[in-house]
């Protein structure tokens, strides 16, 4: 190919062009008639019907030559192709008028591409409408048009009707699959921006399928792109950088530079949060110099504005100030502005003048950031810039100001999650905000307004259960109006002698790879505006006293190793027990010590702190002989609407479940003799061996009153709601699959069963797991283990337990008793149960083996004589894994 004829853009103009002719050639190139018949009679094109096209092998290389030399031509090549194209619509096409719309919708689809890159959408409006006027015939091409003005309403702050066009076509049968998917993607984007995030993850997994079965690979990349843009304002950025890592190699084929620089971008904005700098400023450079590559110097305002954030976490602020100037008239021009991006320059150079206390200056940018989110409709976002203005206030000791910013994004937040659905998403949501929630605690303290103080402090505590309660039992309805509890109907509702005890963290750092972890060292004034200082308080609520104290403990010191499948085993190891009572339990302990039952509702890491294994030097622990029943709650609300004022169980029957798994890895011996003897001692019903039961408790679990279930539960770290039970071979019944489909109107559910009390503490304090699942399935209280217990004490503390239930004792009570029973058990105490067991022909004493053996085997272990009185299982790893959830 000739440079001549590449330089006047006849070349370039065949490429982009599917149907050649010389009129058409002329008008795209701009060149003289006999340049363009001159390549028609040449050998660089070849027929195709009445008319020519360029070969198909010169195609890719004279546009890649085209993009890299003259990136700004191929806008204004499909630019001329488009007009022309539709100046014979408004002439009247004739007989070629189906081919004609073709082509004018063709460039059309491709001006929306680049320009939407550039984020020119009044300029694809305009040609919208222009191709609209010319009254398309074909539905197809009628559809493509209402997709794009759905589409770029949108995208340009048009929510309301761009969601009414692009719904009304979803509802249509629909000829084009690509039209279809830019349906959905502008109503997954919309959601997105929204902050509606479960409707735009699975908005976005339907734009995924549609364009994996048309084999769509440009849209599949996006799908899983936008996926990512999900997780980060979640802020589960390892989420964030998987997904968008599994879209690069979608933008890998030519004419995919615009989408590959996007996903390169994202990519370095994800390991920036996840703290990866290298990495961060790898994907930064890649991404400033595909830019300038592709002639998108618009978008250059994002690479100006993440190293703007990159200097200010290395300590670089004069750097950093000059980066966000320079990214700021790019976000404000008039032409390629991008508010979202003005949004978040506005934000973080709030947060720099934040960093130097240059509050006036601060607040200033703030308000900045917050018109701008508003306009947009960033609701999620606009909470944020609230909580920032409220740290500023805050700072500065102007109380008033920074409550009132706080409270505002409170009711921005709790408004946005009871519009969220997805139990996931809701929970990400809340979790995003704990510092805020944090921080309005911590403000009424220092002002003295205990009660306001307990009042956030409830409400910190996620709202994903009574919200998701709510949409799955509208009949709760009245019982959750308020949304949470007050001090004072706690203390009319509480019985005598019961004490609430309610601990809240602060300062809590994220345990996975964060941006905020880290911040370098030396960059002490960054780390200060951007964390809290870590701190324990606790507030104690009878029907007569109403009280909160300080603790000193830095919480970040619970927390149990990432990945321990066992958190809070570790806690019990040394003096650990000791130090914990005197720090947690001794500051409150003449409240315990008056009480009859006493309700701990944990916050934050002190979730993983066995409190019932707590003891002080002398050897008096809080489970004691005649000491309080203890139970713990997710929170004061919960107790007390779904528990403690709950109607009476309406069921009568008990249901007992047990499976050995003696085809496993870890076989147990006693789990479905456990299973026939409960059902025994309690007149119930006993499902036992292999076969599956998950159906047949979904379809009659409803008419327990006690359910009874031994054998294994499996927690699993990464996903708490698939932590299960397995019911029989195969047969696993996962939280998630507890809080989609149980139904139960239990009084008490016994989950006899390795971990089954374990719980993943996900931001927002709401804990995933079992023991939640079951409340949520309609549980009144539950018992469960912390921890794997050592496969003799569960049948022992079992039927210590079911004895008290017998004789009229509440959970919490009978639990209490079977632990110190157990705990204190001498040898000759074994032996003798073992005798009654065997006596009454008992399964388990068959079950259990000889007496004689096992006792040996324990005295062996723990170096115990044979006629010493000692416990044999006084440690409190045996007995203490044991707890009751819910109602004492």
């Amino acid at each position: 190919m000739s440079d001549h004829v590449f330089d006047h853009l006849l070349l370039p103009a065949a490429a982009l062009l599917r149907r050649l002719d010389s009129e058409v050639l002329c008008e795209v190139a701009g060149c003289p008639i006999h340049q363009a018949e001159a390549l028609l009679a040449g050998n660089l094109v070849e027929p195709d019907g009445d008319t020519f096209r360029l070969r198909a092998e010169l195609v890719a290389p004279t546009l890649a030559q085209l993009r890299s030399e003259q990136p700004s031509a191929e806008i204004a090549l499909h630019t001329a192709a488009f007009r022309y194209y539709l100046s014979k619509l408004l002439a009247d096409a004739g007989q070629r008028r189906v081919v004609v719309e073709d082509e004018c919708c063709y460039h059309l689809d491709q001006l929306f591409l680049l320009l939407g890159g550039q984020y020119e959408w009044q300029t694809i409006l305009d040609y919208t409408l222009a191709l609209r006027a010319a009254r398309p015939q074909q539905r197809r091409h009628r559809q493509r048009v209402q997709a794009y003005e759905g589409y770029i309403a949108t995208r340009t702050d048009d929510f309301l009707r761009g969601e009414a066009l692009l719904t009304d076509l979803l509802a249509q049968p629909i000829e084009e699959p690509a039209t279809r998917i830019k349906a959905l993607k502008g109503l997954a984007d919309s959601a997105y921006t929204r902050s509606r995030y479960d409707t735009a993850l699975e908005l976005y997994q339907q734009l995924y399928d549609v364009a994996l079965a048309t084999g769509d690979l440009a849209y599949q990349g996006l799908a899983l792109l936008n996926q990512g843009l999900v997780h980060h304002e979640l802020e589960r950025y390892d989420e964030a950088l998987r997904y968008c890592t599994q879209s690069l190699p979608y933008f890998e084929a030519p004419g995919e530079e615009r989408r590959l620089a996007a996903a390169l971008y994202h990519a370095g904005l994800y390991s920036m949060y996840l703290g990866r700098w290298d990495d961060a400023w790898t994907f930064n450079a890649r991404t400033e110099q595909l830019f300038k590559q592709l002639g998108l110097d618009s978008q250059l305002g994002f690479i100006y504005w993440q190293q703007g954030y990159l200097n200010h976490i290395f300590g670089n602020e004069t750097a950093s100030e000059e980066a966000y100037l320079r990214a700021l008239p790019l976000a404000e021009s008039p032409q390629h502005g991008q508010p979202s991006l003005a949004k978040d320059v506005w934000l973080y150079r709030g947060l720099l003048a934040h960093t130097q206390e240059q509050w006036s200056t601060a607040l200033q940018h703030y308000e900045r950031a917050l018109a701008l989110a508003t306009q947009q409709d960033r609701q999620h976002q606009t909470c944020m810039i609230h909580y920032r203005r409220g740290q500023a206030y805050d700072r500065q000791r102007r109380g008033d100001e920074a409550l009132a910013a706080y409270l505002t994004a409170i009711a921005s937040i709790e408004s946005l999650s009871s519009k969220t659905v997805g139990e996931d998403v809701r929970i990400g949501l809340l979790g995003t905000t704990q510092q805020l929630y944090e921080s309005t605690v911590l403000l009424y303290l220092e002002r003295g307004q205990i009660e306001e103080a307990f009042h956030y402090a409830e409400r910190a505590r996620s709202r994903a259960f009574l919200d998701s309660l709510e949409h799955k039992s509208p009949h709760l309805a009245l019982t959750l109006d308020q949304p949470v509890t007050t001090v004072h109907e706690l203390q009319q509702h509480l019985p005598e002698s019961t004490l609430i005890v309610e601990y809240f963290t602060a300062g809590v750092l994220p345990r996975h790879q964060h941006l905020i972890n880290s911040i370098p060292a030396g960059n002490t004034r960054l780390r200060s505006a951007v964390t809290l200082s870590p701190q324990v308080v606790v507030f104690t609520i009878s029907r007569d006293h109403f009280g909160v104290h300080r603790l000193k403990l830095n919480p970040n010191t619970l927390r149990p190793q990432l990945g321990d499948t066992h958190p809070g085993r570790h806690l019990l190891n040394g003096r650990i027990p000791n130090h914990l009572y005197d720090t947690l339990i001794a500051p409150i302990e003449g409240l315990i010590d008056r009480s009859a039952t006493v309700y701990i509702i944990p916050h934050g890491p002190l979730h993983y702190v066995p409190f019932t294994a707590l003891s002080n030097a002398a050897g008096k622990y809080l489970i004691r002989r005649h000491g309080p029943a203890v139970a713990q709650a997710p929170s004061a609300t919960v107790l007390l609407r779904h528990c403690l004022n709950r109607a009476p169980s309406q069921a009568a029957t008990t249901l007992c479940i047990g499976y050995n798994d003696l085809g496993g890895d870890r076989p147990l011996h006693f789990a479905e003799a456990e299973a026939r003897y409960v059902a025994r001692l309690m007149d119930g019903t006993a499902w036992t061996d292999a076969e599956p039961k998950r159906e047949r408790l979904f379809q009659s679990g409803k008419q327990a009153r006690l359910i009874h279930i031994a054998g294994h539960a499996y927690y699993t770290p990464h996903d708490p709601l698939g932590s299960a039970l397995l019911l029989g071979s195969g047969d696993l019944l996962s939280a998630r699959d507890i809080i989609d489909g149980l139904d139960l109107d239990a009084a008490t559910v016994t989950l006899s069963s390795c971990t089954s009390g374990v719980t993943g503490v996900v931001p927002g304090d709401e804990l995933l797991g079992l023991q939640r699942a079951l409340l949520y399935a309609g549980a009144t209280s539950i018992v469960c283990t912390r921890w794997e217990a050592v496969d003799l004490v569960a049948p022992l503390v079992m039927d210590r337990f079911y004895a008290g239930l017998r004789q009229g004792a509440s959970p919490a009570v009978a639990l209490r008793d079977a632990q110190v029973e157990v705990r204190e058990l001498a040898a000759y105490d074994l032996m003798a149960l073992f005798e009654q067991w065997r006596a009454a022909n008992n399964e388990l004493a068959g079950a259990i083996g000889d007496p004689a053996t096992i006792l040996a085997s324990l005295q062996a272990e723990q170096h115990l004589g044979q006629s010493q009185p000692q416990p044999l299982f006084a440690h409190a790893l045996l007995w203490a894994p044991y707890i009751v959830v819910g109602r004492a």
